[in-house]
């Protein structure tokens, strides 16, 4: 069986030095931080509160006296402690809660690349191990110029054995563009889908919605104005380039599909991913609009907790519904976006649904069907 993990980001390897990914108590990432010796920041990816029970805020790290990025496992929420907050500056905004010390979206993102390991490199070599070992032969990975030029050397260099759909991001495409037109595309590497995002997540309760969350008196954050999509697709489609819209809440993919459908698209294929809330009657616009769906099934057995927290059960329940997506022809590939980076999720749960010969379809069984 050979796996194409559809959506993926490898450079979250950049984070994986101290593994709090594996600690099931606030308690024990305190002391997975406090057993590095560390004077300089840390910044780690990967807790979240299925695993440790409670949310992580800036009173619990503000005991060290070096700055401290921890960064949830959905990658839209993290928690700085004082430290971090005065050698970077951050401001009071709609994206940043000094009393907790969470950061969200963009402030996040502008955090962790203040902080993070420059050396990418070492991080895709750990990746592609890992990826190789469960049975990974495809990602499609996002990238920004520094790891899309890190993937380059790689290939250059011998190492790199998976092959790689580099899917640069909105601000970072003319650049990576660049690249591939000195380095060119090969069996490895190859040129995909350019990224930007339309909302956040459920988790960090910053998916964009119709109605408000559950437990918090907000319908989340959208990142785009429809106007700002239709230009970029418009763009991008000029250069014979496709967009791909991570939208999750109900609100964020009724923006995305009524820019699709204002931006008269020429091009079939553009995709979306996540989707998490869409409805039948969406599902039928996308599948009349000739778009892609990159879904999830991981998501539901790992975050049920979550969604039945942030939306209540009847809207949780309707969620990454694969089933009515499959039986009504929606294009739509699988990948695993991290959470966890393991295929066999994903499969495992689909299968429930689907059927395993399904499940593994759209988890890389559609390449055979494409390229015959």
């Amino acid at each position: 069986m050979e796996i194409v993990d559809a959506h993926t980001h490898l450079e979250l390897f950049l984070l994986k030095n101290i593994p709090i990914e594996k600690a099931t108590t606030k308690r024990e990432i305190i002391e997975l931080i406090e057993n590095t010796g560390e004077t300089k920041p840390v910044v780690a990816w990967g807790w979240s509160e299925e695993k440790i029970g409670e949310a992580i805020t800036k009173k619990d790290i503000d005991r060290f006296p070096f700055p401290v990025l921890l960064i949830r496992v959905d990658a839209h929420m993290g928690v700085v402690n004082e430290k971090a907050i005065e050698e970077i500056r951050i401001k009071p905004s709609a994206k940043f809660e000094p009393e907790k010390g969470y950061l969200y979206e963009e402030e996040l993102w502008n955090a962790a690349s203040f902080f993070k390991s420059k050396d990418t490199e070492k991080a895709l070599l750990r990746a592609q191990e890992e990826a190789i070992s469960k049975g990974i032969v495809e990602v499609h990975d996002f990238v920004d110029l520094k790891t899309a030029e890190a993937y380059f050397k790689l290939r250059e260099n011998g190492k790199l054995k998976l092959k790689a759909v580099l899917m640069p991001y909105y601000r970072d495409y003319k650049k990576v563009l660049e690249l591939f037109e000195i380095h060119g595309e090969d069996e490895l590497i190859k040129l995909g889908w350019v990224k930007t995002f339309v909302d956040g997540s459920i988790g960090a309760r910053t998916a964009c919605l119709k109605e408000p969350y559950l437990d918090k008196p907000s319908k989340g954050l959208l990142l785009k104005q429809e106007e700002e999509l239709i230009s970029m697709i418009r763009e991008l489609e000029k250069k014979g380039l496709k967009i791909s819209l991570h939208a999750i809440g109900d609100k964020a993919i009724e923006v995305a599909l009524s820019a699709f459908e204002k931006a008269n698209i020429r091009f079939k294929g553009h995709r979306i991913e996540h989707a998490e809330m869409i409805d039948y009657l969406q599902a039928q616009r996308v599948k009349e609009l000739g778009l892609i769906l990159c879904i999830q099934p991981n998501f539901n057995p790992v975050f049920m907790q979550t969604y039945l927290k942030a939306l209540g059960k009847e809207r949780a329940s309707k969620l990454n519904p694969i089933k009515m997506l499959d039986e009504l022809g929606v294009d739509m590939v699988f990948g695993s976006d991290m959470m966890p980076f393991d295929p066999e999720v994903g499969i495992e749960y689909a299968s429930k649904i689907l059927g395993r010969e399904k499940a593994i379809y759209y988890y890389g069984g559609w390449k055979k069907k494409a390229n015959p």
